[in-house]
């Protein structure tokens, strides 16, 4: 019945760690397929509305990307299993669906790091550069506007992208 293999979740996160979301490939498909989607569209808006993006970020965001290899490979595990899954269950997981719903979290991950690494790194600059009243501003509310501002429209994005894939409410 169960037509679901297990996967590793170390494996899982070490090729994220150094593939990005091309490491979900081992995990399916349509998780590659999602993540590829967010992570396009996460680089796109923060091309659209100019905001930093820092050389070293393209790095430090690999690490989102193996937690979420690990994660997703434990639910794979989970489907296979076999404990009380149904044919149907294991449609839904291979569905494009379930994967966007899934990415979404990531997408989310991604902007909370975001923000508070490019926050430090602002911060960062201002206090070296002797700016130390922005520096402190820029600790104290900045990482959190910032954190707000890009949650506000990834979330909005989101609910269209949703709409578009026709996720619907059984997922939530």
């Amino acid at each position: 019945m169960n037509n679901l293999s297990k996967r590793s979740p170390v494996l899982s996160g070490v090729l994220s760690l150094f593939l990005g979301p091309f490491g979900y490939i081992y995990v399916g498909l349509n998780f590659f397929f999602a993540a590829l989607l967010i992570s396009i569209l996460f680089s796109v808006v923060l091309l659209v509305i100019n905001l930093p993006f820092p050389h070293f970020f393209n790095y430090l965001q690999l690490f989102v990307y193996a937690y979420f290899g690990y994660k997703l490979a434990n639910i794979r595990n989970v489907f296979a299993d076999d404990w009380g899954v149904s044919e149907e269950d294991i449609k839904e997981f291979k569905s494009f669906g379930f994967a966007f719903v899934l990415m979404t979290n990531l997408l989310m991950a991604l902007t909370q790091f975001y923000s508070i690494a490019v926050g430090l790194f602002l911060a960062y600059k201002s206090f070296a550069n002797g700016k130390i009243l922005i520096g402190i501003l820029i600790l104290v509310f900045g990482i959190g506007l910032l954190m707000w501002l890009l949650s506000s429209i990834f979330s909005f994005i989101s609910g269209i992208l949703m709409m578009i894939f026709k996720v619907d409410k059984k997922y939530f």
